[in-house]
């Protein structure tokens, strides 16, 4: 099944400022992605994000289907 985004966003900070905003994505299982932009532009933020390491302001994530907030942490890791 593979990692699938919709519509995430991030924000940082008082006033809230977006590191990424309405990000949806895709990725299949063996498929091969990369990231792409200049410095600043949230690559590493949607990284932490899908890998569980930080958690989206808005949006879902899924892992195989799953939602990746409902999962517990046996199941991510």
């Amino acid at each position: 099944m593979g990692i699938s985004a919709i519509n995430v966003t991030k924000r940082f900070g008082i006033p809230p400022v977006a590191a990424i905003s309405q990000v949806t994505l895709e990725i299949r299982d063996g498929e091969f992605i990369s990231l792409m932009g200049k410095s600043g532009s949230g690559k590493s933020t949607l990284l932490y994000m899908l890998s569980s390491l930080d958690v989206a302001t808005e949006g879902e994530i899924f892992i195989d289907g799953k939602n990746l907030h409902e999962m517990r942490k046996d199941e991510i890791y």
